[in-house]
């Protein structure tokens, strides 16, 4: 093996440089939020798998539109002027349950994924269950899931229960 100056390892200001080891992966954080309701299943999930109007029942939003161009994605805007993209990814119309992906967004996360599931009660309820999971880009991903829970999910799920209750099922 070579010795020397030439073949020595390659030093920074007379310290020996390290190998570059990829970044640890972060951890997915789970945002969710439960809610039973006073409507019939197949009623909240025909509000919910209308994937371009989720202004239609969500009240932190000011618009959503359909893309031009892909009827995947639904262009928002929320009700402080915060604009995002998501990507519908699922939607399955026998179990009730819808997945999606931010696209673009303002947020602190990356790998978004959200979800959200309705499940029949009996009779003429049934409950919804709004998850997302995401790698946070900042230390606190726990707060970031609580903004999801308490400024989107929570206020969606309140405007599901109490929406369309003199409105006649047609299921």
């Amino acid at each position: 093996m070579p010795t020397g100056p030439q073949h020595d390892r390659p030093q920074q200001r007379g310290r020996q440089l390290r190998p570059v080891l990829p970044a640890p992966r972060r951890q997915r954080v789970e945002a969710r939020a439960d809610r039973t309701m006073d409507r019939p299943a197949a009623a909240v999930w025909r509000e919910i798998a209308d994937f371009p109007a989720l202004a239609a029942w969500h009240p932190g939003i000011a618009s959503s539109t359909a893309h031009p161009d892909d009827p995947y994605l639904r262009e928002l805007v929320t009700t402080d002027g915060t604009r995002l993209t998501e990507t519908l990814l699922s939607s399955d119309d026998t179990r009730m349950i819808q997945e999606y992906a931010f696209t673009s967004h303002p947020f602190p996360a990356v790998d978004h994924r959200g979800r959200i599931e309705v499940r029949p009660e009996g009779g003429t309820r049934c409950s919804v269950t709004w998850t997302a999971t995401f790698r946070p880009l900042g230390p606190d991903g726990a707060a970031l899931a609580a903004q999801f829970e308490d400024g989107v999910f929570e206020p969606g799920l309140e405007a599901l229960a109490t929406r369309g209750r003199d409105v006649p099922d047609r299921s």
